[in-house]
């Protein structure tokens, strides 16, 4: 299924979920529980928690199915709208902010040459936690959505409300401190 196909799947499940279908929501809760769960606990690191607010996040779409509009945004940017701002209040109720993704202990790992040895990578994701922690809140975001969730650089900016070259340009200074701050 091309990302198009997934696009329009997912609109015409959550129409049917406004027009009181509980099936077409049970499968959107199916296909969206991983992505949102994973991206709420990279941002959090903590699988309790994060179960939780997940389980925040889909009742907060559901309960507010009936007033997303699909000319205005993605469903997907809808979804992750919902998860942003769920972990903004979490944020404000926390000191807690750590990303570091596979995706990204990889391609450092990649870069400095020892990526096969469990320790390094174990160190690797201990140095790039550390280094996370210094990026803007923006930053981490950026980097979050990018490489845990897969998003497009349009679709971030969607959710964040920022423009498309702004996204692009937070990206590439988040690369740039963390390769700065990563001397392995």
């Amino acid at each position: 299924m091309t990302e198009d196909q997934k696009q329009e799947h997912l609109k015409e499940l959550i129409l049917q979920a406004k027009a009181g279908d509980d099936n077409a929501f049970e499968e959107v809760y199916t296909l969206y529980y991983t992505p949102l769960y994973r991206y709420i606990l990279v941002r959090i690191k903590n699988k309790q928690e994060a179960e939780d607010i997940a389980q925040t996040v889909l009742m907060k779409i559901w309960s507010a199915i009936q007033t997303w509009d699909s000319k205005h945004t993605s469903a997907i940017a809808f979804f992750f709208t919902v998860a942003r701002n769920t972990l903004i209040d979490y944020f404000r109720k926390s000191s807690r902010k750590e990303i570091v993704s596979d995706e990204m202990v990889s391609i450092y790992a990649e870069e400095s040459g020892d990526g096969d040895e469990e320790s390094k990578t174990r160190e690797l994701r201990e140095v790039l936690s550390q280094a996370t922690t210094q990026l803007s809140d923006e930053q981490q975001e950026i980097i979050t959505l990018l490489y845990t969730n897969d998003l497009t650089y349009k679709e971030i900016a969607i959710i964040t409300g920022k423009r498309e070259d702004a996204i692009r340009q937070l990206h590439s200074r988040a690369i740039k401190k963390l390769r700065e701050l990563y001397k392995y």
